[in-house]
């Protein structure tokens, strides 16, 4: 057993990310419980012991402070079912069904269908990103960085978890406002901040070689110290280029409003994700709080 000093990600944030939290947060963290562990043939039995914990609805909480108690709701289900499949890569399809009846009662009903297509191609391109890195991991394989990025904003679910944005705010971004040339920049930014400093966390967790750091370890022969060090000024890095690329957003005319709801439900996202690494024990356990002060994990 090892240990190495991570960054302290949520004090990146600081000052330019004001954090926040849904006022609904304890009752729908507890519905999403509740519900979790009434949906049969679900989660085993590891994963119920772990499902307080994780605390799913504070990370929606923080991520989505001002939608109301049922869009939070539905986003605290798909967290769960999103996690779930992350850590039990064979129940991606197997248990495909425990989606359908948030899709159906929560995001079908309420959503355009621009972005219904968006969100299945982000689903999508999650399902694969994880059977690629469940290829790689069987067979030893440990990709170039560049190739690890690509793949990685795919299979860490993060692009879905951004298109809630729109959901939870109720906003209107039609197609060719969303694939704005500053707004995509924006959106990459935000989801490599959050992918790479989970990676970061998790690897405290589950050292393996889908994790940017075994990625860095093995491509540019860092230890893993070196590979936390340089991780760190990435994220670090890609915050100050989010906050850059943000002063160069255009107006948007009638959508204007909405962009600029949109903008800030991403820094919602990355403010509120970051600092949930140091508040649910899946990554650091009980040691959460010490690894915040000190920045020290050890290794399992």
């Amino acid at each position: 057993m090892g240990s190495i000093r991570i960054p302290n990600f949520p004090a990146f944030c600081h000052p330019d990310f004001d954090l926040q939290t849904n006022p609904h947060c304890h009752a729908v963290s507890l519905a999403a419980e509740k519900w979790a562990l009434a949906t049969p043939l679900f989660l085993d039995a590891e994963e119920e012991g772990r499902l307080s914990g994780t605390r799913p609805g504070l990370l929606a909480a923080l991520c989505f402070p001002t939608c109301d108690a049922s869009q939070l709701l539905a986003i605290t289900q798909f967290l769960i079912v999103i996690m779930h499949w992350m850590d039990r890569p064979r129940s991606l399809y197997a248990d495909e069904e425990a989606f359908d009846p948030i899709w159906a009662k929560y995001f079908r009903p309420t959503m355009r269908r621009e972005w219904q297509k968006r969100f299945q191609r982000h689903l999508a391109a999650f399902r694969l990103g994880r059977a690629l890195t469940a290829q790689d991991a069987a067979q030893g394989i440990i990709p170039d960085l560049e190739s690890y990025i690509a793949v990685r904003r795919d299979a860490c679910g993060v692009k879905m978890l951004l298109d809630c944005v729109v959901y939870a705010g109720g906003l209107n971004i039609p197609q060719h406002v969303y694939e704005h040339p500053t707004l995509q920049r924006l959106r990459q930014d935000a989801a490599d901040i959050i992918a790479w400093a989970t990676d970061v966390a998790a690897y405290a967790r589950r050292p393996y070689s889908g994790n940017i750091i075994v990625v860095l370890m093995h491509e540019r022969r860092y230890t893993a110290q070196a590979a936390a060090h340089f991780a760190g000024n990435l994220v670090k890095d890609t915050i100050t280029n989010f906050i850059t690329n943000e002063t160069s957003l255009p107006q948007f005319d009638d959508r204007d409003d909405d962009v600029r709801a949109y903008v800030q439900g991403l820094r919602d996202c990355i403010v509120g994700a970051l600092h949930w690494l140091y508040e649910t024990d899946r990554y650091f356990g009980e040691t959460a709080e010490d690894v915040r002060s000190s920045g020290w994990v050890f290794l399992s």
